[in-house]
């Protein structure tokens, strides 16, 4: 069996540092022709390379999520389909999409343009039990905000979420 040919560091290191000499004139090359011509339209580009800027997007919301407005609606909401129920496990599935589908509607009445709207409830049956509800969510403080309130009576407890996220 042959041994490869050894090459001495300086050798190898001469060769690199060629070919990196070649690549980088090759790229200035390319940078000065490119600086030399005028920018193509975007119509000679292919599909895949045209990008397309929209200046009519908002930036910032023309109408902003107050959740004090919120919170005071879905606390009325709460009470009024609530008031004097029971809890029965039948039933549940179908007052927690009422619920949600209601608030979800008064918001939409509040004309909160480019914004989406989630809405979460949880009904459970009370037994003195504790309960406690979290979510997290990556979004922008200056824009984004969101609302909770809560039911109790003897039977149920009920606690409803809504989330307005501005749509850049």
């Amino acid at each position: 069996m042959m041994e490869p040919p050894t090459q001495t560091p300086t050798a190898a290191a001469s060769v690199v540092s060629a070919s990196t000499t070649v690549k980088i004139e090759n790229l200035l090359e390319a940078h000065e022709t490119l600086s030399a011509t005028a920018d193509p339209k975007p119509e000679d580009l292919p599909p895949h390379e045209r990008v397309v800027v929209h200046t009519d997007v908002p930036y910032a919301p023309k109408c902003r999520f107050f959740p004090g407005k919120a919170k005071e609606m879905m606390t009325a909401i709460l009470k009024e389909k609530l008031t004097g129920a029971t809890y029965d496990a039948d039933t549940a599935p179908m007052i927690v999409r009422d619920i949600t589908d209601t608030i979800k509607s008064k918001l939409k009445d509040m004309e909160l343009d480019r914004y989406k709207l989630v809405v979460q409830a949880v009904l459970g049956e009370q037994r003195g039990q504790g309960f406690q509800m979290s979510c997290r969510c990556f979004w922008d403080p200056n824009t984004d905000n969101y609302a909770h309130a809560s039911f109790r009576n003897d039977s149920i407890f009920c606690v409803a979420g809504a989330f307005a996220i501005y749509l850049y």
